[in-house]
């Protein structure tokens, strides 16, 4: 195989280009050691030898990634693009740790919705899920599972408790400006002005 073009990346790694279009992010001790240079063949089982390097290095990145926290697959390929991988060797990373079960759109979609459905609304989480690569029939599906015995308007009221101490005192400039920021959390102006009425209307229960 024939190395094509190399290019520096930083002090430590270069990008290497073979005939076929197939790219390495190889150390420096590594092109030195397999004597990697530009218009000059490898041997076959040093090719291979490389790519297995590559390929072992892309998998212990993607579980040291996933023991910081958990991720989509898409927040895990693009950490893995990110620090030099190749498109092969991330399709590799990937299809190991899937193979594990460890990473499961359908089960962080699932935790995802359990954790913000009290301070979010259900457009927000579903606009959050879609932008870390979730798919909307998963989305759709744990929304649905999540959200079964839930009312928005009871995250709403969490909210509200949490910014004002005595809501019969609250002036109204104050309580408009309250609506707008929950709002701006995706919840519906109808559903808001509900949970106040619904507060208000039971205030020495409530508080």
């Amino acid at each position: 195989m024939v190395v094509t073009t190399i290019e520096v990346i930083d002090k430590k790694k270069k990008k290497i280009t073979f005939e076929s279009g197939r790219t390495l992010f190889l150390y420096n001790s590594e092109v030195r050691k397999y004597h990697v240079s530009e218009g000059q063949a490898i041997d076959p089982s040093d090719y291979e030898d490389l790519i297995a390097a590559v390929n072992k290095r892309a998998k212990l990145k993607a579980m040291d990634l996933l023991k910081r926290s958990d991720k989509t697959e898409q927040e895990l390929r693009t950490k893995l693009k990110t620090s030099n991988f190749s498109e092969e060797a991330v399709n590799v990373a990937l299809d190991y740790v899937m193979s594990y079960g460890y990473i499961d759109d359908e089960r962080y979609a699932s935790n995802y919705i359990r954790t913000k459905k009290k301070s979010k609304s259900k457009r927000a989480i579903e606009f959050d899920l879609s932008a870390k690569g979730v798919d909307r029939e998963t989305i759709a599906n744990c929304m649905e599972e999540e959200f079964k015995y839930e009312d928005e308007t009871e995250a709403i009221k969490k909210l509200i408790r949490k910014k004002v101490n005595n809501l019969d005192c609250l002036e109204e400039d104050k309580k408009q400006k309250l609506i707008a920021s929950i709002c701006r959390k995706g919840f519906s102006f109808e559903k808001v002005r509900t949970a106040f009425r619904e507060l208000e209307e039971n205030f020495d229960d409530e508080y």
